[in-house]
């Protein structure tokens, strides 16, 4: 992708899966949408290559985990016969708030679906505010080896059971709000490709673990009457996240961030941005509407064809503007899914 002379784009597009020529597409407008990490490691490359090399500095800066902690509860594998199947049943029903900042989530996932598995191990308490974190991922391998030579049932469980992991399990997805961050910086390969990597950034640090939830997964393995499970990342002390967002955040100019208040690019006219890369803060709960929200507000905006942009000029001041009703919509307006802006 990099821009034409003429003020257009031109796109590089190769088809997946099929050996077809690459093809070249023109287009006056171009909206990124890969997810947070499919557009950063786009735009890191583009910029690292010198074929967008005007891109903000704040590309990668404010990137969020959510602050999240992966674990849940398990039925032990010698009541599988027994024990209820799991994946009958809607994703995610319902939400709880542990605390003022700590949020869960009980997740359920469908028959078959158990590669996730691979990372749940027995449930290991982390490292503690007064304890030093040097040496800390030794001391959390040696907690969780003892766990397990404790619990060697539960190590059974995970082990012999992982063809049965999604019907015997309920996740709980644990998500915090809060200012912690990482920077995500561009690095090149032995084979010079681009390739992207991780600081920590500013305000806290990520949590590798959150007591809060480690005693909610207890709570939920009692009312199932199976065992408490964590995940790798807390035994290794690295933190794991299910939503990777933020990194392409808004800012009044291209110092304060990667795209103004309409989700445009700064300093590349036609370059748009809507995706979870755009979120700037920890939200503690899953970001899917969020993103939607985001999306559909840059969205309604724009000029339907032929008509006055009515949004700003490029690093013009912020104006807050009415959505624009579509000229010729594609759902009637007596319909339920009509679009009434407000």
């Amino acid at each position: 992708m990099r821009p034409a002379d003429d003020g257009t784009w031109q796109v590089d597009v190769v088809p997946t899966g099929r050996r077809r020529p690459r093809r070249t597409l023109r287009a006056g407008q171009v909206v990124l949408a890969a997810g947070a990490w499919g557009t950063q490691e786009l735009l890191h490359r583009l910029k690292a290559d010198g074929v967008l090399p005007e891109l903000s500095d704040r590309l990668g800066h404010l990137t969020r985990t959510n602050s999240e902690s992966l674990g849940g509860a398990v039925a032990r594998w010698r009541d599988r016969r027994t024990a209820p199947d799991l994946t009958q049943g809607v994703a995610i029903t319902s939400s709880v708030w542990l605390d003022e900042r700590t949020h869960l989530e009980p997740v359920r996932y469908g028959r078959g679906s158990n590669l996730m598995g691979l990372l749940s191990t027995v449930l290991t308490a982390g490292r503690t505010p007064d304890e030093r974190p040097t040496g800390a991922r030794v001391r959390h391998v040696g907690r969780w080896w003892a766990t397990a030579l404790r619990h060697p049932g539960q190590v059974a469980s995970l082990l012999l059971g992982l063809g049965s992991w999604s019907q015997r399990t309920v996740i709980g997805l644990v998500m915090q709000t809060g200012g912690a961050a990482i920077d995500v910086r561009p690095r090149r390969d032995w084979r010079g490709r681009v390739r992207l990597t991780s600081v920590p950034g500013d305000g806290e640090p990520n949590p590798t673990w959150i007591p809060q939830a480690h005693a909610a997964y207890r709570a939920m393995a009692r009312q199932l009457g199976g065992f408490p499970a964590g995940s790798i990342g807390e035994v290794v002390d690295v933190p794991m996240t299910a939503h990777f967002i933020g990194g392409c955040t808004i800012g009044r100019t291209a110092d304060d961030g990667v795209i103004d208040p309409y989700h445009r690019v700064h300093r590349y006219p036609g370059l748009h941005v809507l995706d979870g890369s755009t979120i700037s803060a920890n939200l503690g709960v899953n970001p899917s509407l969020t993103i939607t929200a985001q999306a559909e507000r840059a969205c309604a905006l724009w000029p339907n064809l032929g008509e006055a942009d009515p949004r700003p000029g490029p690093g013009e001041p912020y104006v807050r503007l009415a959505p624009v009703a579509p000229a010729r919509p594609v759902v009637p307006a007596h319909a339920p899914a009509a679009l009434r802006p407000r």
